[in-house]
This record gives structure tokens, C-alpha cells and sequence, in this order.
């Protein structure tokens, strides 16, 4: 059973708002804007090579996790970082969604998490550039999301992403606790387990 706790509950409507303000567009999928950010430092957030760098967004932490963390917590937490102005689409596959889930953005659960609590899609917007949003990465101005990826088992993940809006689509891989050759012999052992076009960027 997962064993992560939620910590905070946001309100959809008022994040919503929020949202389609700072942009004047519809977002996507759930929503985590300027509205129910937290706050704090991250150093080298943008060049560290144990981070997820996708343009204007950074996954602390996301490169890799062991496979003992992920198993005892049901997943990882990976605070999420967008510069100021800018807007990022996370999304899983239909068919990863079974197994792993995006907990940001608004959460209706209490207590203890489970992957049927999470998104499949969540839009991160970043507070304009000249609105105060509390945190920064290397000195310059980000908005910060506490939340979490959660899973029923370890996983290699591919993930689409979207910046501001425009093409092209692109693409990163979360390593949850599985190692390039396990991930191989996970997908031809169970074609439908997991999104496999990526397994080849996990790394042991």
C-alpha cells in the first residue's frame, strides 16, 4: 500500500482561475499555477545532473531513484520548478496511467496516497515575470511545487511535455527505481505494463 501523506489540498476552482489568467489560455489536465505554490532556494537547480531539465521546467531529484524508495514510499517526491512566465504540460501515457500518476496540482485525497489519487496530466503555470512567487533557482525567479510521483511498482517512465503551448512535443524519462536491462525484460514480458518507446534512457 503507498505511504505517502498528503500534506496540503488544493482548491480547483480558485487554481483554475488563477491559471487561465496568468495565461489567457485553457490549460490542460489538472492545474498547478501561481496560486498554490510554496516557496524556497534551489542552487544549481537547472544544472545538476540529478535532475529532470526539460526547458523552463526542472523535476529535483527526477534523474533517478533507488528502487527501496520506491517500493517503501509508493513512489518519490520531486519538487517542480517553471521560470517566471512560463507554462509546462506534463503528461503520462493512457497506458502508464495503471501503474503511475502525477500527484500535483489539486488532490481531493487524505491521509495516505494511492496512484488512483493522481493525474495523468497536469499543466504547471508559472507566475508572471515581476510577480513575487517566494523562489528561485540559481538566482533568478521560479515558481515551486511540492508533489509527487506515484506508483504501484518501480518504473521507467516516459513522459510528454509541452512548453507554452507549442510544438514540438517533448520528452523525458523518470527512472523509478528500474535499471535499463530490468525495464527490457519487463517490457517483453508485459507489452501493456508500461509506455516502452524510452526504455532505453533508464540507466541502472
Amino acid at each position: 500500500m503507498t505511504r505517502i501523506v498528503l500534506a496540503t489540498v488544493c482548491v480547483v476552482g480558485a487554481t483554475a482561475v488563477a491559471a487561465q489568467a496568468a495565461t489567457g489560455e485553457r490549460p490542460h489536465g489538472a492545474v498547478a499555477s501561481c496560486a498554490s505554490r510554496s516557496g524556497a532556494s534551489f542552487p544549481a537547480a537547472f544544472t545538476d545532473h540529478r535532475n529532470i531539465v526539460v526547458g523552463p521546467l526542472v523535476l529535483i531529484g527526477a534523474a533517478s531513484t533507488p528502487a527501496a524508495t520506491v517500493r517503501r514510499f509508493g513512489g518519490q517526491k520531486f519538487p517542480a520548478l517553471v521560470r517566471a512566465g512560463h507554462r509546462v504540460t506534463v503528461a503520462l501515457s493512457p497506458r502508464t496511467r495503471r501503474v503511475v500518476s502525477l500527484g500535483y496540482g489539486p488532490l481531493h485525497a487524505t491521509g495516505q496516497l494511492s496512484v488512483r489519487d493522481g493525474h495523468r496530466v497536469v499543466t504547471f503555470i508559472a507566475c508572471r515575470r515581476g510577480v513575487r512567487s517566494g523562489s528561485s533557482a540559481d538566482g533568478q525567479p521560479v515558481t515551486f511545487w511540492s508533489g509527487f510521483v506515484l506508483t504501484r511498482r518501480p518504473a521507467c517512465l516516459p513522459l510528454e511535455l509541452e512548453v507554452d503551448g507549442e510544438p514540438p512535443t517533448r520528452h523525458a524519462v523518470l527512472n523509478l527505481g528500474v535499471s535499463r536491462e530490468r525495464h527490457e525484460r519487463l517490457i517483453d514480458r508485459d507489452s501493456r505494463s508500461l509506455h516502452g518507446q524510452a526504455s532505453v534512457a533508464c540507466r541502472p
